[in-house]
């Protein structure tokens, strides 16, 4: 500890010379003036060290004492930057090193986001950075509580938003919301429509009439289950109930056909490179862009970019706003290769499948035939498919009636004095 602080404060070596060597040491002691070191070199001689700040107070201690001060050596960090007090080059270098550090230490130079699933955190920083916050922003600057409200307005899907400046990191930590349940619009007034012509195998009307039975045939855009359903009355004496319209929904199985065809042709352009390429080098510094080339130009008439990127990481998993940038443009030519029919013809098959798949939602293949032709150069690929599938589709009414219960007939009335009523009603 006493060896940093003679380095941080400076000290200064003297040879103390005199007949008297002793009466400089009873003056020290009276005066209080501290010797970090003393060595007697001979009966007349002693050399002595203090700080820099006391060398002035020895001088007048030693001549006090009529002894001679020679200056021997002078050391510590106030001599090493005295060195340089005419190269103001330097010192102008020095200042702007420490302004940009005490401004460099608080900017914003990594962003780091936990908590997200669904939501993508470059979503997030997008979003981050029309709010005011971005790589290379000043973190005292920054109003985290603003920050914060704008974020949670513009982003519906998260439920929780903080951000924490720590030095040059700003963390953001993000709690995204469970998606709303979806609201079923029971009061409007549906039925269920085949999407698709078959053989229904199985009907469940949950609520609505059943218009179809098991082992009949349909087409697509028939009604399989109706949400307009006629009241049953428990007794033949009592009076007409109506109709009451409902949310018609339900399960309903059949059995379908498909045809799909595909079609490639077996001539086919392949890439074939020359050789020959051309290298951009860029850095990108805090999101600003210092390209290391003049013309930008591309000399051939085809060719491939291949971008290559290096940040710069001096922590495991901690990245800096620093990245080297490397783009390759290869030239290429393209010539004409024939497909083998084969493998043509099984890429086909398999993108028939994939595309009946994905047109059912709700169903399975049950047998698959394929049928496949040529034409010169062009392979024909027609898939014929029998499946079970889903077919119900709750489809919305055509009246602007909403879903009510059974109506009751008004006392003293018959049925057919309702009926006329509701003529009337419907007339006016």
């Amino acid at each position: 500890m006493k060896t940093l602080l003679a380095w941080l404060f400076g000290t200064v070596t003297a040879r103390i010379t005199g007949a008297q060597p002793e009466d400089f040491l009873n003056l020290c002691a009276r005066e209080n003036l501290v010797l970090w070191r003393m060595v007697q070199r001979d009966l007349f001689t002693l050399e002595v060290q203090v700080t820099a700040r006391q060398y002035a107070r020895l001088c007048q201690l030693a001549q006090g004492a009529q002894c001679g001060v020679e200056l021997e050596k002078r050391q510590g960090l106030p001599y090493f930057f005295l060195r340089f007090r005419r190269r103001y080059a330097l010192l102008a270098g020095v200042a702007l090193c420490l302004v940009l550090f005490a401004i460099g230490s608080r900017t914003v130079l990594t962003i780091d986001v936990t908590g997200n699933e669904t939501v993508t955190r470059e979503e997030i920083i997008s979003q981050l950075r029309l709010c005011g916050v971005s790589v290379g922003t000043y973190g005292p600057g920054i109003p985290i509580r603003e920050v914060e409200n704008r974020m949670m307005m513009a982003m519906d899907a998260l439920s929780y938003f903080s951000l924490n400046l720590h030095g040059t990191r700003a963390e953001v930590i993000v709690r995204e919301g469970d998606p709303a349940p979806e609201i079923r619009a029971e009061t409007v007034p549906t039925d269920v429509v085949s999407s698709a012509t078959g053989v229904i195998t199985h009907i469940e009307p949950w609520v609505g009439d059943a218009q179809f039975q098991e082992g009949e045939a349909v087409c697509e855009g028939d009604v399989l289950i109706s949400g307009r359903m006629e009241m049953d009355t428990v007794t033949p004496t009592e009076h007409d109930l109506g109709t009451m319209l409902v949310h018609a929904e339900g399960k309903v199985l059949a059995q379908t056909w498909h045809t799909l065809t595909a079609q490639i042709s077996l001539k086919a352009q392949v890439k074939t490179y020359t050789g020959e390429e051309i290298c951009h080098y860029s850095l990108s510094l805090m999101g600003k862009r210092v390209k290391f080339y003049q013309n930008s130009g591309i000399p051939y008439e085809n060719y491939d970019t291949i971008s290559e990127q290096r940040a710069w990481t001096p922590i495991q998993g901690k990245q800096l706003p620093v990245v080297w940038e490397k783009e390759t443009h290869r030239a290429y030519e393209t010539r004409e290769i024939t497909l083998d029919p084969a493998q043509a013809e099984e890429m086909l098959r398999q993108a028939l499948m994939e595309a009946l798949e994905e047109q059912m939602e709700e169903g399975k293949v049950l047998q698959a035939d394929y049928e496949v032709t040529r034409q010169g150069d062009l392979l024909q690929v027609k898939l014929v498919a029998q499946c079970t599938e889903q077919i119900g589709r709750m489809v919305e009414m055509d009246t602007q009636e909403k879903a009510v219960g059974p109506r009751h007939p008004e006392k003293g009335t018959t049925g057919a004095d309702e009926k006329t009523k509701e003529a009337e009603r419907a007339e006016e």
